[in-house]
């Protein structure tokens, strides 16, 4: 794990003023009939041990693939923790939110390629995962002295990711979730306004051809994120309905323009960085 703070712990612990930054939850699906199905290795390890460890592994590496440029020059601009059976990363740094949104792209493709290669056991339910991805506030929670403590990190959005991911147990085509903040976030770093401030334009619009007009925009904004919106939804500790994305199916494929496009924007065009993004997503 990434060292959550260089300071000096405290017996009683310490909580950090809140940061800026982007969750993502990851979850395995399927893991107990999986592991009680698993046979013992000539070591007495469950067999399906080996898969989880493959599985937090290509997580990591999605996410720490995300993150590379700006890790590169801050050694706490993530957090990386396991959660049993799934894995918790947040980002910070200014550039938080696009790092959230590409690690979506990067962790659907390798996920799916290696749930897909796991071998399928008569009568157990197929291994596959779920993404959860929200920006807000986060402050890291610390206790014993450093080297000799843990850490961890609560906020809002790590509660809406978490949501989110099991979400995905009951929406079949969407295996990664967007929450509306990150969208928001991207949207207007990238294209300099919000879906939210389109949104009351066109509730606002005088007539049905401004609103035509605003509502092509968003769907313009949509294509080039790259993403599809799912719905409003209720969430659990959110008083109003959530607008959710999740990646397009449509825009996934290096060479499609709008997703090449993106990429680049998402790395800040670094080309070794976009390359290394490139090669991952075409494994």
């Amino acid at each position: 794990m990434v060292p959550a703070s260089a300071t000096n712990m405290t017996r009683g612990g310490a909580v950090d003023a809140p940061l800026p930054a982007t969750s993502v939850m990851v979850d395995l699906r399927n893991f107990t009939p999986n592991f009680d199905a698993g046979k013992a290795d000539s070591e007495g390890v469950n067999e399906f041990c080996h898969f989880l460890a493959r599985f937090y592994g290509a997580s990591l590496e999605a996410c720490l693939m995300a993150s590379s440029s700006d890790r590169r020059a801050d050694s706490e601009a993530i957090h990386t923790s396991c959660t049993g059976d799934g894995v918790l990363v947040v980002f910070f740094g200014p550039w938080h939110f696009a790092q959230g949104l590409l690690s979506g792209f990067l962790l659907e493709a390798a996920l799916e390629r290696l749930c897909a290669a796991h071998p399928k056991l008569a009568a157990v339910p197929s291994v596959g995962f779920g993404v959860g991805i929200e920006s807000g506030e986060v402050s890291r929670v610390r206790a014993g002295q450093q080297g000799a403590g843990f850490a961890t990190v609560i906020g809002h959005c790590i509660n809406m990711s978490a949501r989110m991911e099991g979400l995905t147990k009951v929406l079949s085509d969407a295996k990664v979730i967007v929450g509306d903040s990150t969208v928001e976030l991207c949207a207007e770093a990238l294209y300099g306004e919000t879906f939210h401030a389109l949104r009351a334009r066109e509730r606002a619009a005088p007539d049905d051809s401004a609103r035509l007009a605003i509502h092509d925009r968003m769907n313009t904004m949509n294509r080039e994120l790259c993403v599809t919106y799912l719905d409003r939804y209720n969430l659990k500790g959110v008083d109003q309905p959530s607008p959710l994305y999740r990646p397009a199916l449509t825009g996934r494929d290096l060479g499609t323009p709008r997703l090449d496009t993106l990429l680049a924007a998402l790395v800040k065009g670094d080309a070794s960085h976009l390359a290394d993004v490139r090669q991952m997503l075409a494994r």
